[in-house]
């Protein structure tokens, strides 16, 4: 029964049909499902939570330090009740979805029937963007997305309409990312079909549409987050390292071959991102005592007018190294666990096979994630959810060397500080380079 509110969650979560049709607002669907979900889940989640359980769930534990790290950084800034009245239950929510991610989706069967479910609520997500993109409804919720634009030969300015779809997905950068993940579930469907070749073209149908509508949201972000996935598959797949340059070479040609806005990797808005992390990564050393907690919740958009556009200095930023430190681990950590299933982490079969899936789609992801703000939404950590799931299934016997230990803690603090170093240095590579 959990199982089946929970697939009913994502749908009420992904689709926001409160938001697409006025007569059924106020009925808070949301919590007539969550309220049971989590009732017929407590079992397993307080098992979860436990200190033994969490100690070979290290991911898990990346995720809870992030979520403790923002109320720290808010409480350390006076702003205790935002901390808790406000911004902590809103966040809240997305933490406790992650966790009842993985206390249902905790069998093979289950992981491949939720893989499935998000083919189909992406898929409807993709025919609710299309259908309004070209005039056949019409939602007043879907806010249409112009683009301005510069024709480079006539030097006349113009805009372009950008697919966008319901909810949290009316941007179309977090449309092109959740559309990355359907063609991940899509690959993984039909790479584990019983049914041969017939399986794989029944899975593989959605592919093309969800192709032509990833092109048709002009976002550059979400289009490397979907390269990038591409290039992970083909590394966990065929042969690790050894498929590496191809992987990258066929990611590559492929941005040659889309061309337009989705091609500039640098100058216009590329550039002026790239400023905006340069500055609030700046601003974050030049004041060494807010190192540990940050600059505080919303420094970007109130010192700069905008948000950061990359969701690793966005943590690091506003939060600090206590904050982004575990936000970067919980991505690292997912990939690097992910790729040793099956290898030095023991793992089941079931859960070697999904390892190329799960590994794309949270590379995929993490790349969307470095031009992109998107630390506290759902798409989020369902996808570092998918990733833990896999883990989960390890965790009895997951090696010493990887779980959470006093050690591991000192670990973590050297890498958030390792890491904060690395994003100011890339910063500046990236603008020496000219993007």
């Amino acid at each position: 029964m959990n199982f089946g509110l929970f697939l009913l969650l994502n749908a009420v979560l992904l689709i926001r049909p409160e938001e697409l049709f006025p007569a059924i607002a106020g009925l808070r669907l949301y919590l007539i499902v969550i309220v049971p979900c989590l009732l017929t889940s407590l079992p397993r989640l307080v098992e979860l939570l436990s200190p033994s359980s969490l100690r070979a769930r290290p991911v898990a534990v990346c995720v809870l330090l992030f979520f403790a790290a923002t109320l720290v950084s808010l409480c350390v800034q006076g702003r205790v009740n935002e901390a808790f009245q406000e911004f902590g239950p809103e966040f809240g929510k997305v933490v406790l979805y992650y966790f009842l991610l993985l206390a249902v989706v905790d069998t093979p069967e289950r992981f491949r029937a939720f893989a499935a479910a998000l083919v189909v609520l992406i898929g409807a997500l993709t025919g609710l963007a299309l259908a309004q993109h070209y005039g056949v409804t019409q939602f007043d919720t879907i806010t249409p997305c112009l683009q301005g634009a510069v024709n480079p030969d006539t030097g006349e300015a113009y805009t372009f309409p950008r697919l966008v779809s319901s909810g949290i997905f009316n941007d179309p950068n977090d449309l092109c990312l959740v559309l990355g993940l359907g063609i991940w579930c899509c690959i993984y469907r039909g790479s584990t079909s019983s049914f041969g070749v017939a399986g794989w073209l029944f899975w593989l149908l959605p592919v093309p549409l969800f192709g032509y509508a990833l092109m048709e949201t002009h976002s550059r972000g979400g289009l490397m987050g979907v390269l990038a996935g591409g290039a992970a598959y083909i590394y966990s797949r065929f042969g690790g390292p050894k498929a590496l340059p191809f992987a990258v070479a066929g990611a590559a040609g492929a941005l040659v071959l889309v061309g337009g806005r989705q091609a500039e990797v640098s100058g216009g808005t590329a550039h002026s991102r790239l400023m905006l992390w340069a500055e609030g990564v700046s601003a974050l050393l030049q004041q060494p005592p807010r190192i540990p907690f940050g600059l505080g919740m919303d420094w970007f958009v109130e010192e700069t007018a905008h948000v950061a556009h990359n969701s690793f200095v966005h943590a690091y930023v506003e939060f600090g190294v206590f904050g982004g430190g575990p936000f970067l681990a919980a991505f690292l950590l997912g990939l690097w666990l992910t790729d040793r299933l099956g290898r030095s982490v023991p793992a089941p079969d079931w859960a070697v096979q999904a390892r190329p899936f799960a590994f794309a789609a949270v590379a995929g992801y993490a790349m969307g994630c470095y031009s992109l703000t998107r630390n506290f939404v759902v798409p989020t950590y369902l996808t570092l959810g998918l990733a833990s799931v896999l883990l989960d299934s390890a965790a009895p016997t997951l090696p010493e060397k990887y779980q959470v230990s006093g050690r591991w803690f000192g670990w973590l603090f050297l890498f958030g500080i390792v890491g904060l170093i690395f994003i100011k240095l890339a910063t500046q590579a990236l603008g020496m380079a000219g993007v």
